[in-house]
């Protein structure tokens, strides 16, 4: 008999602009197009992650994060495991702006986790936006774990996503014996 790989849905969130379709393709197809379009309404894409001795399944939901895709992309939410919230590391309003993402994200599935995702550490200036301190104390009232990345670079993104696909391992799928 042979048993069906756990597929997990994995909801990419945040305001327009700030990488979210970036991170999904570097993670899934490892490029970056410095041409990117904006996202409209949802793109989604899979990938097969290797956690231990299982492997699942991710279906990253890529959602536009413009204000008039927002009563759109609130009916994908459903079904969601993880929201990966995210921001730009240079601009901290972002990061403030994704409490109504999460809000929105917890209206529709009460108990989706959280993790907060700083993008485009390669832009950084020091002294200027939010720091690793900033996220890890805002970080907290959602008990998110904290990690920041360059779509551009690759830095940090198969680490983040290894961390999700480990996280979701631990909490949904038994250990088979």
């Amino acid at each position: 008999m042979t048993t069906r790989n756990p597929i997990f849905k994995v909801a990419l969130i945040g305001e327009g602009g700030v990488g979210k379709t970036s991170i999904a393709v570097r993670y899934t197809e490892d490029r970056f197009d410095q041409q990117m379009k904006m996202t409209i309404g949802v793109n989604f894409a899979t990938k097969k992650v290797q956690v231990e001795n299982s492997e699942i399944t991710l279906l990253i939901w890529d959602l536009g994060g413009q204000p008039r895709f927002q009563d759109v992309v609130m009916d994908y939410f459903r079904g969601s495991k993880i929201g990966i919230a995210v921001y730009e590391v240079s601009r901290s309003f972002t990061m403030h702006r994704l409490d109504d993402w999460i809000s929105r994200l917890h209206s529709s599935v009460p108990n989706c986790d959280i993790f907060l995702v700083g993008n485009k550490i390669d832009e950084r200036l020091p002294g200027m936006g939010v720091s690793l301190e900033e996220a890890q104390e805002y970080a907290k009232k959602y008990n998110a774990q904290v990690f920041e990345v360059s779509a551009k670079t690759g830095q940090g993104v198969p680490e983040m996503f290894n961390a999700v696909g480990k996280f979701l391992a631990d909490r949904y799928v038994k250990p088979q014996f």
